[in-house]
């Protein structure tokens, strides 16, 4: 309706600009002998042009260039031609939908191996495990104490011919379910690709209630280890669900178009005695878990709310020292980068058709039956105690079910850091998030323990959870809970950066809103002399935190800026750092208009998330 009112418009213009233009002879059409006044019409010519033409005579035909607004336009302004929305985009956005960041020229073009037998179509899990199989390296490290140095060769039983993986692309057709409980023998015969999820934890299952989601289909971990060279995507945006993945020893690995959720219950007991209730600690479920690779790219991927955290990253530098070196994925060149570009973390839905909402339906159910009939206990105490203190459904739908607790830990935990060699060896960590959406997440985006994170073109929108969240502490949520049983938590932070053990955070052209504590750090190192602070940079960022407060926008080398800080003084902007050879910013970025940004994002063609119209251009990493 708008591109039709801007097109009324734009004729209205072109007539009143020239209205009353008298033609000279011939232009009377009509030997009325009066002065003929030209009524312009644009039609379409061709894709770079449309023609201008007067209704009411012959003497005007002119072509002129299609008129846009921004590469986003598609359709010309005066004469409605629509155009092809990937030759439409600029520059600057298909430098963004390549391989960039940390992983700029690092990722392979992958359109090199369609059509050959290193391509593989996947419609089932067992397709998909066969694959991954296939795709494995098989080789060893061998150290030279020496000269602290490693060379690779063909492990015990294979040769040069044949130890390299044969699979390069996985294409995954289907939804897939890859809840442990669902799959067949075929599907669970490698044990080394995929695990039960829950494997190390089957006294916490019978502490909780266990939903009815977990009970049918149970939790996997796919294993992807020593493998270089593979991207697993989907042209449809496939869904996957009730599994998470692990990347170990793994280089030039990329994971495109693909729906990850339903890793995620709510947890409870029917016993006041379990220990540990609302810690979401006891399942260690995260849709990736990497750690000894070398580059990664996650790219136009949904993540739905997961139990832990949605990612993880540890142990980078695989080149350290003798006891870890046996870790080096084949071909890596001893750097790293994870790339999380154009990814949607979407939290929790609320759809009424949607497994978390049918979760949370079925408990109040449960609470409202302990109500009405005094014989039945309510198998959900925690929730029992909240609702009885008067929490809504709505109050713990969205103060706690669907907003994502945990998002993005980057380095080993603190307490590891008891040396020098540990301490340098987490600056290695280099994550970057570029044109990314957070929503409702409650911690974390992200946390890192040192190295660098960079942020840039990203949306954190936390607003729904923090609406939420200020009822809930109005209502003493922690204290309730707390009161039944002391080891009970209902931890409801709003954090978003955390830096510690010098590590630092870029944000550019990025949007906050809802978050309390925008930066902090909740490390505590005990050994003394070993770094605990962390930096962070905030650059043409906006900040809002309740709906009706004020927007603010500007950088922390502002004088006087509005920005939230950290009162434990261990993270600050003066303490960030680039941890590169040279100190400076270690790539460029290309940065939207903030007004601009969050419709960027929603793009249907290439926006951020699974499911647009990438298509056939999926395989390819620079555009």
């Amino acid at each position: 309706m708008k591109k039709l009112l801007a097109c009324a418009a734009a004729c209205i213009m072109g007539l009143s600009l020239f209205a009353g233009c008298t033609q000279t002879p011939g232009g009377d059409p009509d030997n009325t002998g009066e002065a003929h006044t030209h009524s312009y019409v644009y039609t379409d010519a061709d894709e770079n042009n449309h023609k201008v033409t007067c209704s009411g005579c012959d003497d005007v035909n002119e072509t002129e260039a299609h008129v846009y607004d921004g590469e986003t336009d598609l359709n010309c302004d005066k004469c409605g031609h629509a155009r092809d929305w990937y030759a439409a985009l600029s520059d600057e956005t298909k430098a963004n939908l390549s391989a960039n960041g940390y992983v700029k020229d690092k990722i392979s073009d992958f359109s090199q191996y369609e059509g050959t037998e290193a391509y593989r179509k996947v419609s089932t899990v067992e397709e998909l495990v066969t694959a991954i199989k296939d795709a494995q390296y098989h080789y060893k490290n061998v150290w030279d104490d020496a000269t602290n140095t490693y060379t690779q060769v063909p492990a015990d039983g294979y040769t040069e011919e044949n130890f390299k993986g044969t699979v390069h692309v996985i294409e995954i057709t289907n939804d897939l379910n890859l809840g442990y409980y669902q799959l067949s023998k075929e599907a669970k015969k490698d044990a080394s690709i995929i695990s039960d999820f829950c494997r190390t934890s089957q006294n916490s299952i019978k502490a909780f209630t266990m939903s009815e989601m977990f009970t049918e289909n149970g939790m996997s971990q796919i294993s992807l280890s020593n493998i270089s060279d593979l991207m697993i995507y989907s042209k449809n945006g496939a869904k996957l669900t009730h599994g998470g993945f692990k990347l170990t020893s793994c280089d030039n690995v990329v994971f495109r178009n693909i729906e990850f959720d339903e890793l995620w219950q709510w947890e409870d007991s029917a016993s006041l005695t379990t220990n540990a209730v609302g810690d979401y600690d006891a399942f260690g479920w995260a849709y990736f878990k990497i750690a000894f690779c070398g580059y990664i790219w996650l790219d136009h991927c949904t993540f739905g709310k997961s139990y832990d955290g949605q990612i993880d990253v540890s142990n980078v530098n695989y080149t350290a020292n003798s006891g870890v070196a046996f870790r080096a994925p084949y071909g890596a060149d001893g750097g790293n980068g994870l790339h999380l570009s154009w990814c949607d973390f979407a939290a929790g839905s609320d759809d009424e058709d949607g497994y978390l909402y049918k979760m949370m339906s079925a408990i109040e159910e449960d609470y409202q039956k302990s109500l009405s009939d005094s014989g039945y206990t309510c198998q959900y105490q925690y929730y029992k105690a909240l609702r009885d203190e008067g929490a809504t459904f709505e109050d713990i739908l969205y103060g706690l079910a669907t907003p994502q607790k945990k998002g993005f830990l980057l380095g080993d935990q603190a307490h590891y850091i008891d040396k020098a060699d540990d301490y340098i060896y987490n600056l290695g960590i280099q994550v970057s998030f570029a044109n990314c959406k957070f929503m409702n997440f409650e911690d974390r985006i992200p946390k890192i323990r040192g190295g660098n994170a960079y942020m840039y073109n990203c949306v954190a929108d936390c607003s729904q959870y923090y609406k939420y969240r200020t009822k809930l502490i109005a209502l003493g949520a922690e204290s309730t809970v707390k009161a039944v049983n002391e080891t009970w938590m209902c931890a409801i932070p709003s954090h978003a950066i955390g830096a510690g053990n010098q590590a630092g955070v870029m944000a550019e052209n990025c949007i906050f809103r809802g978050i309390e504590d925008l930066v902090y750090n909740t490390d505590v190192n005990t050994n003394e002399g070993f770094f605990v602070q962390g930096g962070y940079r905030l650059v043409n960022c906006s900040y809002q935190l309740g709906e009706n407060d004020e927007i603010y926008t500007g950088s922390t080398a502002d004088k006087d800026n509005k920005f939230p800080t950290d009162d434990s003084g261990t993270i600050c902007p003066g303490f960030f750092r680039w941890h590169t050879p040279d100190g400076e910013a270690p790539f460029t970025t290309n940065v939207y208009a903030l007004d601009s940004l969050e419709d960027v994002l929603a793009n249907s063609n290439f926006g951020a998330g699974a499911g647009h119209n990438l298509g056939d251009r999926l395989l390819s990493v620079e555009y």
